[in-house]
């Protein structure tokens, strides 16, 4: 059980959801590993490459193999790989649809008749009544570990889980964020003012009154925060492939990978993405630019967008989920659970120091007055600390426990 508070790593996932400390699975990447540069026009090479990968996971063919669909084109190119891979093998297609949010299980059951798998649709729990369960995964005050669902539904029908885990990253999907740090770029920019803007380009892990939500327990400096991705700037990569080091090296190596593999190992189930294939990673992160993102058309993973069409495999081409429906899980039970373990000046986060009482107040008033997801997320992720201190300090809350 932890008994030591990490002050350092409360205040790193409360404002970029991972603590760049940690050790992961997966290695970091270097500036050196975008160069020589390798081209793959019409992805024949990433193809083959991801073939292998299910060749190389399975010393033989499996009887049945769990897939977690969304119905964007990481997930889909992954079944259609793994089809064509495995023709003969059961897959089963796993699509989590959350109460409020935008569903995308029609399109991803459409997808799964395509390759011949069958299909379930999960119902995922309220992220808030949920908490003590979601934070078990990790032992870490965090609520992203919500597909646990998946993996928990997945153990039912195969040991194996595969995902559309590092698509984004290794093979550049982030157009939204792209285009937006392409446009706060200036000729002359240092590596801080790049930090700054890919900061803002991750702006809903943070908010503009950052430092004063914490408590004087933690010490709040943005330089500390810079230079945790001075590295990833401060080099002789080009701006845009200097956003996808940060990236890489960020959610992925510290937050996704980590995740998958804690939620996997807690069902003890392998979990596996085609994409995070060593020889896949090493390739795709030396394609060109232009095989990565077309800002004339804001289209990112060109050269996975090319695959799909030349393999005829259909996807949603703008993904909207798979993620809750924040404020309508806030309105039906996160308010009240919000007002039972935060709002109190009692609660083990202010009585503590490690957050700011008046804050929460003001936050809570954004969220209420115009559904502020910013300070929304940030005061789910208060509520997070504030269950995962009396699951692991004071030991009042087990992980069965609803909120």
């Amino acid at each position: 059980m932890t008994s030591i508070i990490d002050k350092i790593e409360i205040r790193n996932i409360l404002t970029m959801r991972y603590d760049p400390r940690k050790k992961s699975s997966l290695n970091l990447a270097l500036p050196s590993d975008f160069s020589p540069p390798i081209h793959d026009f019409n992805g024949s090479k990433i193809e083959k490459l991801m073939i292998n990968s299910f060749t190389k996971q399975f010393c033989e063919p499996p009887k049945s193999i769990s897939v977690s669909m969304s119905g964007g084109i990481d997930s889909t190119l992954a079944l259609g790989i793994l089809r064509k891979s495995l023709p003969s093998t059961k897959i089963i297609v796993l699509c989590g649809v959350f109460d409020g949010a935008f569903d995308e299980s029609i399109v991803a059951k459409k997808i799964a008749d395509t390759f011949d798998a069958d299909f379930k649709i999960i119902e995922m729990p309220s992220i808030f009544t949920d908490l003590p369960k979601i934070i078990s995964i990790t032992k870490k005050p965090k609520w992203n570990s919500y597909i646990y669902t998946i993996a928990q539904s997945a153990k039912k029908y195969s040991n194996y889980l595969i995902t559309g885990d590092g698509a984004d990253e290794v093979f550049g999907g982030y157009n939204f964020r792209y285009n937006k740090f392409l446009n706060l770029l200036q000729p002359h920019d240092t590596w801080k003012n790049k930090v700054i803007n890919y900061l803002e380009c991750h702006n809903k892990d943070w908010v503009p009154d950052q430092p004063q939500m914490f408590g004087s327990a933690i010490k709040f400096h943005w330089e500390d925060i810079f230079n945790y991705f001075k590295p990833y700037f401060q080099n002789s990569l080009k701006p845009l492939q200097q956003v996808m080091l940060a990236d890489f090296n960020g959610k992925l190596v510290h937050d996704f990978v980590p995740l998958g593999k804690l939620t996997s190992d807690y069902y003890n189930i392998k979990n596996f993405s085609p994409y995070l294939d060593s020889d896949v990673v090493k390739t795709g992160l030396r394609l060109p630019l232009n095989q990565k993102y077309d800002r004339n058309t804001n289209k990112g993973k060109i050269v996975l967008r090319k695959i799909s069409k030349r393999l005829g495999i259909n996807y949603i081409d703008e993904k909207l989920g798979f993620s809750p429906g924040l404020l309508y899980a806030w309105k039906k039970n996160g308010r009240d659970i919000c007002q039972e373990y935060i709002m109190k000046k009692n609660s083990y986060i202010f009585k503590k120091k490690l957050i700011n009482h008046n804050w929460v107040l003001r936050a809570y008033e954004a969220v209420e007055s115009d559904g502020n997801t910013r300070y929304l997320t940030r005061l789910i992720s208060l509520i997070a600390l504030e269950i995962w201190y009396r699951m692991y300090i004071s030991n009042e809350i087990k992980p069965h426990h609803k909120l």
